[in-house]
């Protein structure tokens, strides 16, 4: 068959043209009683949305809308996925997080979630988790060479990352088979809690490591820390740029070369049920990342992703639509090309998650994975006109963040003189008003709630360490203390 007989979808028709579709928004526009008439600018700007980085989300993309090449898969600048293959052969990493401080309950439900799905752990650790001295405990069933472990112990990196360690060599795993990461942040941890960071223990951590464990990396950039105060996705990006350049600064500084210090970092970054935004972010990530590395005398460094679903839209009232606030994020996450994925249980927000909450969270993740195949195709977005726009306003807009924060003198600079927490609470307070004018809604809350509903109760969390740092926010608290304060 040639190429003349193949079909040839609406061949028939004549070509549409955007002077034809202004005409049908005006139309349209006007049956809706918009003042079409006062408005001075193309009509469909009338459609368009604003963004808290400054640039509009249009109703509608072309060929018009230029963005940069964003290249292939597995090669720089990364924007369309860390690897060649994406994650089709094995699927993304599915990490369940775990901050129970009882030891057996811990213990127990680390078994399920390996047994049901899930292929590594995010362990917290110290304060706010379990003790590094209960690791062995907690970990006593695991095969560690199979199921990876991240730990998240603020201050305590290092005693944790040591207990760790132990745990592996008691059972005589070999050192090239030790994977995950040890979890050092220091600059997440001084944006947490405004305590001073210990850039000289993480870096002497990550020397110590690249002597002997050549796939074991030992430094998370946590952008969660200004996601959870508010941020917009641009400066999210922009302060984990920063945080990354500060960590490459210290470790090269211990004496490692550029590629092996960015060998050591992980990324983190929050998914939202914001589906395209998410997936924009997290592949203007990689660019940013990329050009960054590539600066520096790295090219092709790649560092692996791990997305967390936002704990900033979660909602303890009517708390079951959080399930399809992280169906979304998580979907989102999967398809922006994150290398590991944690679905938050619907229930986290109000306490401890029970086993329900926990085994719909991994459930989730696999029916995404092996009922939908999300992961069976490679950067499935690339290519749109809307996403690769949006990818490239994100990296400009993150950019312009980093750029700001280095001429301040660096993420550490920037956190000590107020201007980090001055930018978010801008974008934190222009999101407020527009919830409290019904610009935005929250789904169960600030529209539709069950005046009649019982509250779910659980155990609580133990506290996440704060004090002089950025706040932690969710939107819809003040909301539903007012609709208690009505019941």
């Amino acid at each position: 068959m040639t190429s003349a007989d193949q079909l040839r979808l609406a061949s028939e028709f004549d070509p549409a043209t955007r002077d034809q579709w202004q005409a049908m928004v005006d139309k349209v526009l006007r049956r809706s009683g918009v003042d079409v008439d006062g408005h001075d600018g193309p009509v469909e700007d009338l459609l368009a949305s604003a963004t808290y980085d400054g640039f509009a989300i249009q109703p509608l993309y072309t060929a018009d809308d230029a963005a940069p090449d964003a290249g292939f898969p597995g090669l720089p600048p990364f924007t369309r996925g860390s690897r060649p293959d994406g994650t089709v052969a094995t699927g993304w990493d599915v990490r369940q997080r775990h901050a129970d401080p009882d030891v057996d309950a811990t213990r127990r439900a680390v078994l399920a979630d390996l047994e049901n799905g899930v292929t590594s752990l995010w362990l917290v650790v110290g304060a706010a988790g379990v003790s590094p001295d209960a690791l062995p405990d907690v970990l006593a069933d695991v095969y560690l060479d199979l199921a990876p472990v991240t730990l998240d112990a603020g201050a305590d990196f290092a005693a944790a990352a040591d207990a760790l360690l132990a745990v592996h060599d008691d059972k005589g795993v070999q050192a090239s088979e030790v994977r995950g990461n040890l979890g050092a942040d220091p600059l997440g941890h001084r944006a947490r809690t405004g305590t001073p960071s210990d850039l000289d223990g993480a870096a002497a951590l990550a020397t110590r490591i690249v002597e002997r464990y050549e796939n074991l990396r030992s430094v998370v950039v946590d952008a969660l820390p200004y996601h959870e105060a508010g941020s917009s996705d641009g400066q999210e990006l922009g302060c984990a740029l920063a945080t990354s350049v500060a960590y490459l600064r210290a470790l090269t500084g211990a004496g490692l070369s550029v590629e092996q210090a960015a060998r050591q970092l992980e990324f983190r970054f929050a998914a939202t049920a914001d589906q395209f935004g998410t997936i924009a972010k997290l592949r203007a990530a990689r660019r940013l990342w990329a050009r960054v590395a590539e600066v520096c005398g790295a090219p092709g460094a790649g560092s692996p992703q791990h997305a967390v679903t936002s704990s900033t839209m979660t909602t303890r009232r009517d708390p079951w639509n959080n399930m399809l606030r992280t169906t979304l994020a998580c979907f989102a996450a999967g398809v922006g090309g994150a290398d590991a994925v944690t679905v938050q249980p619907f229930d986290a927000a109000i306490g401890l998650p029970d086993g329900f909450a926990r085994r719909i969270a991994r459930n989730t993740q696999s029916i995404l994975l092996e009922e939908s195949k999300v992961a069976g195709v490679i950067d499935p977005a690339g290519g749109s006109w809307y996403v690769e726009r949006h990818t490239d306003q994100l990296a400009h807009a993150g950019w312009a963040v980093f750029q700001e924060i280095e001429k301040a003198g660096g993420i550490a600079a920037a956190l000590d003189s107020g201007l980090v927490e001055e930018r978010i609470a801008a974008t934190r307070d222009a999101r407020t008003a527009r919830l409290d004018a019904g610009e935005e809604a929250i789904t169960g809350v600030t529209v539709f709630p069950n005046k009649d509903e019982k509250p779910l109760t659980r155990r609580p969390e133990p506290a996440v360490p704060s004090g002089g740092g950025l706040p932690r926010v969710r939107y819809a608290e003040p909301f539903e203390a007012a609709l208690e304060a009505r019941s």
